[in-house]
């Protein structure tokens, strides 16, 4: 795309609070995103300053700005966010953002060059036994439990997956050790990186610390494993991958990426079991049928690789969870340069957000776009930029088919053992990354097949039109 002189043009927006400016939408955005992004585009359309004529931030929505974009790295880079401010020689910085999330341009496409034979097709099938082993545990410790927090189940159980994956751990203690120390990390960036002073006592000072620590463990690792070549987990094959002319990953960018498959492959799978899981919660008769599905496939067996190819109406099941409520909702990228914007001038430095979120709620190419109907998947077929729950381009989700067969794999052993029921009444909000903000309570019992709806309150009935 030609990079133009910007010419003058008022971007249509909300209109700007005295002093605040686009700061009171971002408030807004924070406080209830999903629906001030619809009213966003409802109100002003597929282009939208948070401040009306204010090109700082500006929001792209629909499919046509998403390949513009997405298919435009160079012009549209992503952004390491609060982490650019902070000195370049901290821990903190050297695991958080050196990811491959955050990388841009050639260093980007080389790194993933280097990652891609990690997640090949054939190396994550290689997973699945132990993506089933794990799950047989979790629900092994149901069986004298009347009432867990899915949510935070669901963390554990990704959480398990993802160390066993990446380092071949076969000592639970030690896999529940890592996951810990990892989870723990993810989970201080946000309050370190609000007021990111090193002050004795404050979270900053206390996630630099951690992230020492794990920097030095994850060392410790990456020295191991090149000891044990013939090992077959994730960081192994990393650390064999090797490109064309014969580059290899470094042991900080492999303690960087291992940080970065974590949190990613971590976070965003246990949100889309759980909603996955209350969405058939609140639709029965999609349940009772994805468990004819399921029993007559697998007779209460784990899933084999052969199994999952045929296993079609959980794949429209997943498909269209991650549709109505994406763990990666909303993205964002920075203009490197002046240029237009659907005939609208952008300065360098401009910010501009896209929602998949959104996306996957137009009509005109979703019908009943709030409503969850799994058999649209049946023949509905749709572009990666109309649909797209692990983002598209360059920087597309590269554990995207790891993720799919963990969430096939955790879902067709647990709905066959277990039939798991909200509280009835529970308040369900949503946060920025689609978590539930006060978890889900669910009751749980034998699969008895008792499928019924449960009312539940809350922003979730703005979000999605409930069965009941």
């Amino acid at each position: 795309m030609a990079i133009v002189t910007p010419t003058p043009s008022v971007i249509p927006g909300p209109r700007a609070f005295p002093l605040l400016g686009w700061r009171a939408s971002i408030l807004k955005l924070y406080r209830d995103p999903f629906r001030y992004l619809r009213w966003l585009h409802d109100t002003y359309g597929d282009i939208a300053s948070l401040a009306q004529g204010n090109p700082s931030y500006v929001c792209a929505f629909g499919p046509k700005l998403n390949f513009f974009l997405l298919s435009n790295p160079d012009l549209f880079e992503v952004s390491a966010g609060p982490f650019e401010k902070l000195p370049k020689n901290t821990a903190l910085v050297r695991v958080g953002a050196n990811s491959l999330q955050l990388m841009k341009g050639e260093k980007h496409r080389l790194q993933r060059r280097l990652m891609q034979p990690a997640f090949h097709r054939q190396q994550v099938t290689r997973y699945l036994d132990e993506m089933a082993t794990l799950t047989l545990r979790m629900l092994d410790s149901w069986q004298r439990r009347p009432q867990i927090n899915l949510h935070r189940e669901m963390e554990l159980l990704t959480r398990s997956i993802v160390v066993k994956t990446l380092f071949g751990f076969d000592d639970e203690a030690e896999i529940d050790r890592v996951g810990t120390l990892l989870e723990r990390m993810v989970s201080s960036l946000v309050p370190a990186m609000i007021a990111p002073i090193n002050v004795p006592g404050a979270p900053y000072a206390r996630t630099l610390r951690m992230a020492e620590q794990l920097e030095t463990e994850l060392h410790v690792m990456v020295a191991r494993k090149r000891s044990q070549p013939d090992a077959n987990d994730l960081l192994t094959v990393l650390i064999q991958a090797a490109d064309e002319d014969g580059t290899k990953l470094s042991d900080e960018e492999l303690v960087s990426h291992v940080f970065t498959l974590f949190s990613a492959g971590h976070a965003t799978t246990s949100v889309a079991l759980t909603w996955t899981i209350f969405l058939l919660g609140q639709h029965p008769r999609v349940w009772a049928d994805l468990l004819d599905e399921l029993q007559g496939t697998l007779h209460g067996n784990p899933p084999t690789i052969e199994n999952l190819r045929h296993l079609r109406l959980l794949d429209s099941v997943i498909k269209e969870s991650l549709r109505l409520l994406p763990p990666g909702s909303i993205g964002q990228r920075n203009a490197t340069a002046a240029c237009e914007l659907e005939g609208y001038a952008l300065p360098k430095g401009s910010t501009v957000i896209y929602s998949e979120f959104v996306t996957h709620r137009l009509p005109e190419l979703y019908t009943e776009p709030d409503c969850f109907k799994p058999e649209r998947w049946a023949t509905l077929n749709r572009t990666v930029y109309e649909y797209l729950p692990f983002s598209a381009g360059q920087h597309r989700c590269i554990g995207a088919e790891y993720a799919i067969q963990e969430a096939k794999v955790a879902l067709a052993i647990l709905l066959q053992r277990y039939r798991l029921e909200v509280v009835p009444n529970t308040r369900i909000e949503l946060d920025l990354a689609m978590r539930p903000k006060h978890g889900m309570p669910m009751r749980v019992f034998l699969q008895d097949r008792e499928i019924q709806h449960v009312p539940v309150r809350g922003a979730i009935h703005h979000l999605v039109t409930l069965a009941g």
